[in-house]
């Protein structure tokens, strides 16, 4: 019996000693440990001539018109790459200018989600002109 009441205070000093520690420990970390892990960010130039950025649907000054657009105009739409892009232009060669905006919807490839997602940078409005593209 002897034996035991011996280690009960050692142990009882170690338990209070690790949680001292702990509470220490824990109480030095930084308020938001995320940031910890986060790298640090790059800085870049800037792109040294409009050339040099990359399309983006701020590119276009207002809502790009479906019958007046170029490949390239069509290119600056969210989710519209070059594909989609020539698929438009070459719906509107053979079936004539867009009567609205929701006949995107028989171009290939382009659903109602894509379609959603571009609806306000789109109008309808301008002349058709085939260029032969």
């Amino acid at each position: 019996m002897k034996k035991a009441t011996f280690w009960i205070p050692v142990l009882l000093t170690a338990a209070v000693a690790a949680l001292t520690v702990g509470f220490f420990l824990i109480r030095n970390l930084p308020s938001d440990p995320v940031q910890l892990y986060l790298p640090q960010q790059v800085q870049t130039e800037p792109p040294t001539s409009p050339s040099d950025a990359a399309p983006t649907e701020t590119t276009a000054p207002g809502p790009i018109d479906l019958n007046t657009a170029t490949l390239e105009q069509l290119m600056t739409l969210p989710g519209i790459g070059q594909v989609y892009a020539q698929r438009i232009l070459d719906y509107r060669h053979e079936h004539g200018p867009f009567a609205v905006v929701t006949d995107l919807l028989q171009v290939s490839g382009i659903g109602e989600k894509r379609l959603e997602a571009i609806l306000d940078y789109i109008t309808i409005g301008g002349q058709y002109e085939d260029t032969g593209s």
